[in-house]
Protein backbone atom coordinates (compact mmCIF):
# COMPACT_ATOMS: atom_id res chain seq x y z
CA UNK A 1 0.00 0.00 0.00
CA UNK A 2 1.39 3.68 -1.30
CA UNK A 3 1.86 6.49 1.57
CA UNK A 4 -1.60 8.20 -0.30
CA UNK A 5 -3.15 4.98 -0.27
CA UNK A 6 -2.83 4.70 3.70
CA UNK A 7 -3.56 7.97 4.35
CA UNK A 8 -6.65 7.26 1.96
CA UNK A 9 -7.62 4.68 4.33
CA UNK A 10 -7.05 7.14 7.73
CA UNK A 11 -9.34 9.48 6.24
CA UNK A 12 -12.05 6.75 5.61
CA UNK A 13 -11.62 5.38 9.75
CA UNK A 14 -12.28 8.31 10.50
CA UNK A 15 -15.31 9.24 8.62
CA UNK A 16 -16.52 5.66 10.24
CA UNK A 17 -15.37 7.06 13.64
CA UNK A 18 -17.67 9.87 12.87
CA UNK A 19 -20.74 8.29 12.22
CA UNK A 20 -20.17 6.08 15.81
CA UNK A 21 -20.03 8.36 17.92
CA UNK A 22 -22.21 11.10 16.42
CA UNK A 23 -25.36 10.08 18.41
CA UNK A 24 -23.34 10.28 21.50
CA UNK A 25 -21.70 13.46 21.36
CA UNK A 26 -24.26 16.42 22.57
CA UNK A 27 -24.93 13.74 25.91
CA UNK A 28 -21.33 13.36 27.30
CA UNK A 29 -19.04 16.35 26.97
CA UNK A 30 -15.59 14.37 26.53
CA UNK A 31 -17.55 12.49 23.80
CA UNK A 32 -17.92 16.74 22.91
CA UNK A 33 -14.77 17.56 22.71
CA UNK A 34 -13.36 14.31 21.32
CA UNK A 35 -15.05 14.68 18.35
CA UNK A 36 -14.08 18.26 17.67
CA UNK A 37 -10.11 16.76 18.10
CA UNK A 38 -11.69 14.09 15.27
CA UNK A 39 -12.83 17.12 13.36
CA UNK A 40 -9.00 18.86 13.43
CA UNK A 41 -7.31 15.26 12.58
CA UNK A 42 -9.71 14.42 9.26
CA UNK A 43 -9.06 18.39 8.04
CA UNK A 44 -5.34 17.32 8.50
CA UNK A 45 -5.35 13.74 6.70
CA UNK A 46 -7.52 15.27 4.00
CA UNK A 47 -4.56 18.05 3.41
CA UNK A 48 -1.97 15.40 3.92
CA UNK A 49 -3.60 13.09 0.40
CA UNK A 50 -3.29 16.69 -1.17
CA UNK A 51 0.44 17.63 0.03
CA UNK A 52 1.39 13.87 -1.28
CA UNK A 53 -0.38 14.38 -5.10
CA UNK A 54 -1.27 17.60 -6.18
CA UNK A 55 0.03 19.91 -3.63
CA UNK A 56 3.63 17.75 -3.83
CA UNK A 57 4.58 19.75 -0.57
CA UNK A 58 6.68 17.51 1.58
CA UNK A 59 7.67 20.27 4.24
CA UNK A 60 4.06 21.37 5.01
CA UNK A 61 2.95 16.99 4.97
CA UNK A 62 5.26 16.88 7.64
CA UNK A 63 4.05 19.40 9.41
CA UNK A 64 0.37 18.34 8.89
CA UNK A 65 1.55 14.60 10.23
CA UNK A 66 3.64 16.11 13.96
CA UNK A 67 0.21 18.39 14.65
CA UNK A 68 -2.03 15.16 14.11
CA UNK A 69 0.01 12.77 16.15
CA UNK A 70 -0.33 15.42 18.33
CA UNK A 71 -4.10 15.56 18.48
CA UNK A 72 -4.16 11.77 18.57
CA UNK A 73 -1.96 12.08 22.17
CA UNK A 74 -4.75 14.23 23.07
CA UNK A 75 -7.57 11.81 22.88
CA UNK A 76 -5.42 9.04 24.20
CA UNK A 77 -5.34 11.39 27.17
CA UNK A 78 -8.98 11.74 27.32
CA UNK A 79 -9.25 7.70 27.07
CA UNK A 80 -10.93 7.28 23.66
CA UNK A 81 -14.23 7.71 24.97
CA UNK A 82 -16.46 6.36 22.66
CA UNK A 83 -14.52 5.32 20.20
CA UNK A 84 -14.19 1.47 19.29
CA UNK A 85 -10.98 -0.08 19.69
CA UNK A 86 -10.71 -1.13 16.17
CA UNK A 87 -10.58 2.58 15.42
CA UNK A 88 -7.77 3.66 17.70
CA UNK A 89 -4.77 4.75 16.81
CA UNK A 90 -2.29 2.47 19.14
CA UNK A 91 -0.32 5.16 20.96
CA UNK A 92 3.02 3.29 19.76
CA UNK A 93 2.09 3.72 16.21
CA UNK A 94 2.10 6.94 16.89
CA UNK A 95 5.62 7.47 18.57
CA UNK A 96 6.97 5.59 15.63
CA UNK A 97 5.65 7.50 12.99
CA UNK A 98 6.51 10.60 15.29
CA UNK A 99 10.11 9.29 15.18
CA UNK A 100 10.17 8.97 11.04
CA UNK A 101 8.57 12.55 10.54
CA UNK A 102 11.06 14.49 12.93
CA UNK A 103 14.18 12.38 11.02
CA UNK A 104 12.50 13.63 7.61
CA UNK A 105 12.07 17.13 8.75
CA UNK A 106 15.61 17.40 10.47
CA UNK A 107 17.62 15.73 7.41
CA UNK A 108 15.13 17.47 4.86
CA UNK A 109 13.89 13.99 3.20
CA UNK A 110 11.25 14.48 0.49
CA UNK A 111 7.85 12.26 0.92
CA UNK A 112 9.05 10.36 -1.99
CA UNK A 113 6.55 7.21 -1.65
CA UNK A 114 8.29 4.97 -4.60
CA UNK A 115 11.89 5.88 -2.73
CA UNK A 116 10.83 5.13 0.59
CA UNK A 117 9.11 1.88 0.10
CA UNK A 118 11.36 0.41 -2.69
CA UNK A 119 14.68 0.59 0.35
CA UNK A 120 12.70 -1.75 2.45
CA UNK A 121 12.66 -4.55 0.12
CA UNK A 122 16.23 -5.39 1.30
CA UNK A 123 15.40 -4.29 4.46
CA UNK A 124 12.69 -6.72 4.95
CA UNK A 125 14.93 -9.59 3.38
CA UNK A 126 17.32 -9.20 5.91
CA UNK A 127 14.78 -9.28 8.97
CA UNK A 128 13.06 -12.19 7.26
CA UNK A 129 16.46 -14.05 7.19
CA UNK A 130 16.79 -13.55 11.20
CA UNK A 131 15.92 -15.62 13.43
CA UNK A 132 14.64 -19.10 13.56
CA UNK A 133 15.20 -19.52 9.23
CA UNK A 134 18.91 -18.27 10.15
CA UNK A 135 19.35 -20.55 13.21
CA UNK A 136 18.14 -23.39 11.24
CA UNK A 137 21.15 -23.05 8.50
CA UNK A 138 24.15 -22.41 11.09
CA UNK A 139 22.88 -25.56 12.90
CA UNK A 140 22.50 -27.66 9.56
CA UNK A 141 26.03 -26.35 8.54
CA UNK A 142 27.66 -26.93 12.41
CA UNK A 143 26.13 -30.49 12.61
CA UNK A 144 29.14 -32.41 12.18
CA UNK A 145 31.93 -29.71 12.97
CA UNK A 146 33.69 -32.21 15.55
CA UNK A 147 31.62 -35.29 14.68
CA UNK A 148 33.26 -35.39 11.49
CA UNK A 149 36.32 -35.56 12.91
CA UNK A 150 35.61 -38.48 15.16
CA UNK A 151 34.76 -40.62 12.48
CA UNK A 152 37.06 -40.15 9.35
CA UNK A 153 40.44 -39.21 10.08
CA UNK A 154 41.42 -35.85 8.35
CA UNK A 155 44.79 -33.82 8.34
CA UNK A 156 43.35 -32.05 11.14
CA UNK A 157 43.92 -34.64 13.07
CA UNK A 158 47.21 -35.01 13.23
CA UNK A 159 48.17 -31.01 13.65
CA UNK A 160 50.03 -30.51 16.84
CA UNK A 161 47.86 -27.79 17.67
CA UNK A 162 45.74 -27.57 21.04
CA UNK A 163 42.33 -28.72 20.57
CA UNK A 164 40.81 -25.48 21.04
CA UNK A 165 43.65 -23.69 18.43
CA UNK A 166 41.59 -26.05 15.89
CA UNK A 167 38.37 -25.45 17.36
CA UNK A 168 38.66 -21.45 16.94
CA UNK A 169 40.05 -22.96 13.46
CA UNK A 170 37.18 -24.54 12.47
CA UNK A 171 34.34 -21.84 13.79
CA UNK A 172 37.08 -19.37 11.34
CA UNK A 173 36.73 -21.23 8.12
CA UNK A 174 32.89 -21.88 8.42
CA UNK A 175 32.39 -18.54 9.85
CA UNK A 176 33.83 -16.93 6.73
CA UNK A 177 32.15 -19.18 3.51
CA UNK A 178 28.84 -18.76 5.65
CA UNK A 179 29.38 -15.09 5.88
CA UNK A 180 30.48 -14.36 2.29
CA UNK A 181 27.92 -16.39 0.96
CA UNK A 182 25.48 -13.78 2.68
CA UNK A 183 26.53 -10.88 1.69
CA UNK A 184 27.09 -11.74 -1.80
CA UNK A 185 23.78 -12.73 -1.54
CA UNK A 186 23.03 -9.56 -0.05
CA UNK A 187 24.77 -7.45 -2.59
CA UNK A 188 23.16 -8.82 -4.98
CA UNK A 189 19.52 -8.35 -3.39
CA UNK A 190 20.69 -4.56 -3.45
CA UNK A 191 21.52 -4.60 -6.93
CA UNK A 192 18.37 -5.38 -7.71
CA UNK A 193 16.94 -3.45 -5.81
CA UNK A 194 18.48 -0.18 -6.96
CA UNK A 195 18.45 -1.28 -10.50
CA UNK A 196 15.03 -2.65 -10.93
CA UNK A 197 12.97 -0.60 -7.74
CA UNK A 198 15.14 2.71 -7.92
CA UNK A 199 16.05 1.91 -4.54
CA UNK A 200 19.02 4.33 -4.51
CA UNK A 201 18.93 6.94 -1.66
CA UNK A 202 20.38 5.18 1.28
CA UNK A 203 19.67 7.97 3.70
CA UNK A 204 15.37 7.12 4.21
CA UNK A 205 14.94 6.63 7.76
CA UNK A 206 14.69 3.16 9.17
CA UNK A 207 13.13 2.53 12.96
CA UNK A 208 14.67 0.78 15.68
CA UNK A 209 13.95 0.34 19.25
CA UNK A 210 16.83 1.98 22.05
CA UNK A 211 16.53 1.99 25.44
CA UNK A 212 12.13 2.07 26.15
CA UNK A 213 12.14 4.11 22.88
CA UNK A 214 11.87 4.29 19.15
CA UNK A 215 14.84 6.54 17.28
CA UNK A 216 14.55 7.12 13.43
CA UNK A 217 18.32 5.77 12.21
CA UNK A 218 19.09 6.03 7.65
CA UNK A 219 18.79 3.21 5.93
CA UNK A 220 22.83 2.00 5.50
CA UNK A 221 23.11 2.47 8.98
CA UNK A 222 20.15 -0.17 9.81
CA UNK A 223 22.14 -2.03 7.65
CA UNK A 224 25.52 -1.56 9.20
CA UNK A 225 23.62 -2.85 12.66
CA UNK A 226 22.01 -5.75 11.59
CA UNK A 227 24.90 -7.12 9.32
CA UNK A 228 27.61 -6.74 12.63
CA UNK A 229 24.52 -7.99 14.30
CA UNK A 230 24.06 -11.11 12.39
CA UNK A 231 27.72 -11.65 11.95
CA UNK A 232 28.51 -12.24 16.21
CA UNK A 233 24.82 -14.83 15.94
CA UNK A 234 26.65 -16.55 13.61
CA UNK A 235 29.94 -16.69 16.00
CA UNK A 236 27.89 -17.11 18.49
CA UNK A 237 26.01 -20.04 16.71
CA UNK A 238 28.94 -21.71 15.55
CA UNK A 239 30.34 -22.44 18.74
CA UNK A 240 27.00 -23.25 20.16
CA UNK A 241 27.03 -26.34 17.72
CA UNK A 242 30.66 -27.50 18.87
CA UNK A 243 29.45 -27.85 22.43
CA UNK A 244 26.31 -29.62 21.43
CA UNK A 245 28.80 -31.45 19.03
CA UNK A 246 30.91 -32.36 22.22
CA UNK A 247 27.94 -33.17 24.01
CA UNK A 248 25.62 -35.34 21.76
CA UNK A 249 27.97 -36.25 19.05
CA UNK A 250 25.08 -36.74 16.47
CA UNK A 251 23.86 -34.50 13.86
CA UNK A 252 20.55 -34.59 13.82
CA UNK A 253 20.53 -34.43 17.93
CA UNK A 254 22.73 -31.17 16.85
CA UNK A 255 19.73 -29.38 15.00
CA UNK A 256 17.15 -30.92 17.20
CA UNK A 257 18.51 -29.41 20.61
CA UNK A 258 19.10 -26.36 19.06
CA UNK A 259 15.47 -25.61 17.71
CA UNK A 260 14.30 -26.40 21.05
CA UNK A 261 16.49 -24.26 23.09
CA UNK A 262 15.43 -21.47 20.56
CA UNK A 263 11.55 -21.98 21.56
CA UNK A 264 12.06 -22.52 25.13
CA UNK A 265 12.13 -18.20 26.29
CA UNK A 266 8.17 -18.52 24.61
CA UNK A 267 7.24 -21.68 26.14
CA UNK A 268 8.04 -19.96 29.69
CA UNK A 269 6.45 -16.78 28.13
CA UNK A 270 3.19 -18.99 27.33
CA UNK A 271 3.37 -20.24 30.88
CA UNK A 272 3.44 -17.01 32.53
CA UNK A 273 6.84 -17.93 34.00
CA UNK A 274 9.55 -14.44 34.04
CA UNK A 275 12.60 -16.05 32.74
CA UNK A 276 14.67 -13.31 31.61
CA UNK A 277 17.75 -15.21 32.11
CA UNK A 278 16.46 -17.03 28.62
CA UNK A 279 15.74 -14.16 27.26
CA UNK A 280 19.56 -13.87 25.03
CA UNK A 281 18.56 -16.95 23.26
CA UNK A 282 16.26 -14.90 21.45
CA UNK A 283 18.62 -12.71 20.03
CA UNK A 284 19.54 -14.59 17.77
CA UNK A 285 16.52 -12.73 15.92
CA UNK A 286 18.62 -9.53 15.59
CA UNK A 287 16.41 -7.56 13.38
CA UNK A 288 13.45 -8.31 16.32
CA UNK A 289 15.98 -6.59 18.41
CA UNK A 290 16.42 -4.08 16.36
CA UNK A 291 12.50 -3.62 15.31
CA UNK A 292 11.44 -3.96 19.55
CA UNK A 293 9.40 -6.87 18.97
CA UNK A 294 11.59 -9.08 21.06
CA UNK A 295 10.93 -6.13 23.79
CA UNK A 296 7.42 -6.25 23.23
CA UNK A 297 7.19 -10.20 23.04
CA UNK A 298 9.37 -10.77 25.81
CA UNK A 299 8.24 -7.78 28.59
CA UNK A 300 11.34 -6.69 28.71
CA UNK A 301 11.97 -3.40 28.07
CA UNK A 302 15.62 -2.75 28.28
CA UNK A 303 16.09 -5.19 24.99
CA UNK A 304 17.80 -3.05 22.88
CA UNK A 305 20.53 -3.47 20.10
CA UNK A 306 23.27 -2.51 22.50
CA UNK A 307 21.85 -4.79 25.18
CA UNK A 308 22.12 -7.82 22.98
CA UNK A 309 25.72 -7.42 21.40
CA UNK A 310 26.89 -7.22 25.04
CA UNK A 311 25.49 -10.61 26.28
CA UNK A 312 25.65 -11.95 22.77
CA UNK A 313 29.61 -11.61 23.26
CA UNK A 314 29.16 -12.67 27.50
CA UNK A 315 27.39 -15.64 25.46
CA UNK A 316 30.55 -16.08 23.21
CA UNK A 317 33.14 -16.29 26.33
CA UNK A 318 30.64 -18.85 28.45
CA UNK A 319 30.46 -21.30 25.50
CA UNK A 320 34.40 -21.05 24.91
CA UNK A 321 34.51 -22.09 28.63
CA UNK A 322 32.44 -25.21 28.48
CA UNK A 323 33.95 -25.89 25.35
CA UNK A 324 37.46 -26.05 26.90
CA UNK A 325 36.04 -26.99 30.32
CA UNK A 326 34.55 -30.16 28.72
CA UNK A 327 37.96 -31.18 26.70
CA UNK A 328 39.73 -30.84 29.61
CA UNK A 329 37.36 -33.34 31.95
CA UNK A 330 36.95 -35.75 28.82
CA UNK A 331 41.48 -35.56 28.57
CA UNK A 332 42.00 -36.36 32.35
CA UNK A 333 38.85 -38.79 32.69
CA UNK A 334 40.28 -42.58 33.21
CA UNK A 335 37.91 -44.70 31.07
CA UNK A 336 36.45 -47.94 32.35
CA UNK A 337 35.38 -50.15 30.47
CA UNK A 338 35.48 -48.90 26.40
CA UNK A 339 38.39 -46.20 26.25
CA UNK A 340 36.75 -42.68 25.24
CA UNK A 341 36.76 -41.51 22.00
CA UNK A 342 38.84 -37.97 21.42
CA UNK A 343 37.45 -35.15 18.95
CA UNK A 344 40.84 -34.64 17.76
Amino acid sequence: MSLKDQKREEARIMNATFDHIEVQREDVPEISEIYDILTKQSSLINFQVYYLGIGDDSEQYIENGLELNQLRLKVHELGNKGIPDYFITPKEEILKENALLNYKKEHKLPIGADSFLTNYYFVNALQVMSGLLFLTIILISGSELLVFEQRHRTLVKGFPISFMKKVNAKVAVHFIYIYSFLLIGFLIGCTYAVEKLDAKDFSFPVLIYKTGDYVAVSTAQYLVFIILGMALVTVVLLYFSILLNMLFQNAFANILVGLGIYYLPDLFVAAGMNTSYLHPIKFINIAGVLSGDLAIQLGNSSIDYKYAIFLLTAVTIFLNISIYLINTYSYRRKPKDVPLEKVF
